[in-house]
């Protein structure tokens, strides 16, 4: 089932001089998506389909056919077309992410689902995994795309140390809801553990792109710069996690305080003392707080 998401945009209309394909279609698409109340996949697509066909007869079809002739060539035009509309309709990301949290971090339609999903909870907060990751088992069985069960049974493999079956629900997790906070994160804890650390890195900066102010990820993906030496990248996420604590008020400015420090140690070691002051006076540090 499509799940529906409140849409909220503000359409920003361009006049193309010499329009390219792409252009026209992604303007007529930001015209058909303003006449939509709810926003998913589906219609959302179907308008770029439709804008497209028609924006193929209003230009040189000749050239224009040629250039979507191929299926590699059809999906660089939608792919173009769908970057265009996200320019020029600017959506407001923050409350459709929010909306979208609402929809996915939410028990399940399906009751069998929810109830076997509420015991495996039980037996997590047991620290019995395996009897919970049975539950959760039985909760996917009845709703395959029960996000909170899919993070659940995830977490549940990481805690008996099954890190790939953890990595594959994560996966699957974030398949359904790519911006899923919970997910990113958990699936860039396992990589570390993995010691993969640049793979850990790249959903950390994922986790991120879609939650700027989530300071573990600053802090994540600061750990994970460490432990490839690139300690001048590490300083710098290190800094913002660390500001976002201080401002948060979080217990954890401890814990990213010590990592400044050794950082300091390391980039000392390297001769690269003068760099770490100059990286913490361009993130407004008084490095003396450390």
């Amino acid at each position: 089932m499509k799940k529906a998401i409140p849409l909220i945009i503000v359409f920003v209309s361009f006049n193309f001089y010499g329009q390219t394909l792409e252009q026209k279609a992604a303007e007529k698409a930001c015209e058909c998506v303003k006449e939509i109340r709810t926003l998913n996949d589906e219609n959302y697509i179907e308008c770029i389909s439709k804008s497209l066909t028609e924006s193929l007869i209003e230009t040189d079809r000749k050239e224009n056919f040629k250039k979507i002739s191929t299926v590699d060539g059809m999906k660089n035009t939608l792919s173009e077309v769908d970057s265009i509309v996200k320019l020029i309709c600017s959506i407001d990301q923050n409350a459709l992410l929010e909306e979208k949290t609402k929809l996915y971090y939410r028990y399940s339609e399906n009751l069998n689902a929810t109830n076997s999903y509420k015991i495996g909870k039980d037996f997590m907060d047991a620290e019995n995994y395996k009897l919970a990751i049975e539950a959760f088992q039985l909760a996917l069985k009845n709703d395959p795309n029960f996000v909170l069960a899919l993070d659940d049974i995830a977490m549940s493999y990481r805690k008996i140390d099954q890190y790939e079956e953890a990595i594959q629900f994560y996966q699957k997790s974030l398949d359904i809801f790519p911006e899923g906070d919970f997910a990113l994160m958990n699936i860039a804890v396992v990589y570390s553990l993995k010691h993969d650390y640049k793979t850990s890195g790249e959903y950390f900066k994922k986790l991120i792109k879609f939650h700027p102010n989530y300071a573990e990820g600053y802090y994540g993906l600061g750990r994970s710069f460490a432990f490839l030496e690139d300690y001048e990248n590490a300083l710098t996420n290190i800094i913002k996690a660390h500001k976002i604590y201080v401002k948060e008020g979080s217990q954890y400015t401890k814990d990213s305080q010590q990592m400044i420090q050794i950082i300091f140690n390391e980039m000392k070691k390297g001769e690269k003392e003068k760099d770490f002051y100059r990286i913490a006076k361009e993130n407004d540090v008084n490095i003396n707080h450390f």
